[in-house]
């Protein structure tokens, strides 16, 4: 996830065409996996308590993914208290509310309203769920947040997006009338974490694997993580997907759905966050943020730490060939400044946690 400048590098995206299609993606991150070199022989309280502070984006997530490994560590793996919970909940909805009121706004040609900012910064602050209720009813969904998460029907979306009521329905216009099916991958879906044994088989890929970090895969293969992956079985998110696949669109669509149900004030369908204890001294901490799945792994040596290990979202969604690769490869250009616009909505809806450059060189 983005770090402090030293630890968080760029995506570097080449995109190349030739002959009105697109014959490669290139996907480079200058991110250097320095997890290990900082908090390895710190004390664990130390290290845990540093994590925080090295990361600027998704720090709370962080930080309880930290606080759940070194428990699992220490031979209590459990899943995340009310009280972590509240703080992913919280920093989900703060990385969904600013793309809504900031950039989905600024894209449709409007200005972020100053007061509907102050109040947002203040229910994220107190945790106070029943403004940001008012807040997402009124100005991101124009509707009632708990119908809107539990609608199900496709023809439901599409009225609610023609009737662009609201900054983010005419983004989501917008995106829709480029293509609903653009950016769709058939990259799989990440399983739950939770279920059945994919915890096992990641975390063993994880031990023998050391690359993991970088390249990332489950049975061998990328996969997608994020909204879409974890409310995959959401009524909505579900019938859009059958319709669009795992479009741009349905991604987005996905982080609204969750968005709606964190102001409904509904509990999560599953566990957001949990632990594993892999051994003496050995634990892993899994949190699901707002750009899907973070893994720490943190190795104890007595008290001090002896080797510390995380796979952030963005090196499974940014693979190289991974869900933005697929959706991008062989895609025919209609025009440069059409490729250009839908490649940049595709990186958005897969939101790296780190800055980065889009480049298209067009033959």
């Amino acid at each position: 996830m983005m770090a402090s400048p030293d630890l968080a590098g760029e995506l570097n995206v080449a995109v190349e065409v030739r002959d009105g299609r697109v014959r490669q993606v290139r996907i480079d991150s200058t991110r250097p996996q320095l997890a290990s070199r900082l908090l390895a022989g710190r004390t664990a309280a130390e290290a845990v308590a540093m994590v925080p502070q090295l990361f600027s984006i998704c720090g709370k997530s962080q930080h309880v993914a930290a606080e759940l490994a070194l428990a699992a560590a220490r031979g209590d793996a459990r899943t995340a208290d009310a009280a972590q919970v509240r703080r992913v909940e919280a920093e989900m909805a703060q990385e969904y509310l600013w793309r809504a009121l900031i950039d989905w706004t600024r894209a449709v040609g409007g200005e972020a309203d100053a007061t509907t900012l102050a109040a947002a910064r203040s229910a994220l602050a107190h945790d106070d769920r029943e403004l940001l209720r008012v807040i997402v009813e009124r100005d991101v969904l124009g509707a009632d947040a708990r119908q809107w998460y539990e609608h199900e029907h496709v023809p439901d979306f599409e009225i609610w997006i023609t009737r662009g009521v609201t900054a983010a329905a005419r983004f989501l216009g917008r995106v829709q009338r480029e293509g609903s099916r653009h950016g769709a991958s058939r990259v799989p879906l990440l399983p739950r974490f939770d279920t059945g044994d994919t915890a096992q088989r990641i975390v063993t890929r994880l031990d023998v694997d050391p690359d993991f970090e970088r390249l990332p895969t489950f049975d061998g293969h990328p996969a997608e993580t994020g909204a879409i992956a974890r409310l995959q079985g959401q009524p909505l998110v579900a019938s859009l997907g059958n319709v669009f696949g795992h479009s741009t669109l349905v991604r987005f669509a996905a982080r609204l759905s969750e968005l709606a149900r964190l102001a409904s004030g509904d509990p999560a369908p599953a566990p957001l966050a949990g632990s594993l204890r892999l051994g003496d001294g050995r634990g892993l901490g899994w949190v699901e943020t707002a750009r899907g799945l973070l893994l720490h792994r943190i190795d104890l040596d007595g008290d001090r730490v002896g080797r510390y290990r995380i796979v952030a979202p963005t090196e499974w969604n940014f693979h190289p060939h991974g869900a933005l690769a697929a959706a991008t490869l062989d895609v025919h250009e209609l025009s440069a400044a059409d490729l250009e616009r839908r490649t940049e909505w595709l990186l958005q809806s897969l939101d790296p946690c780190v800055a980065y450059r889009l480049k298209v060189d067009h033959a």
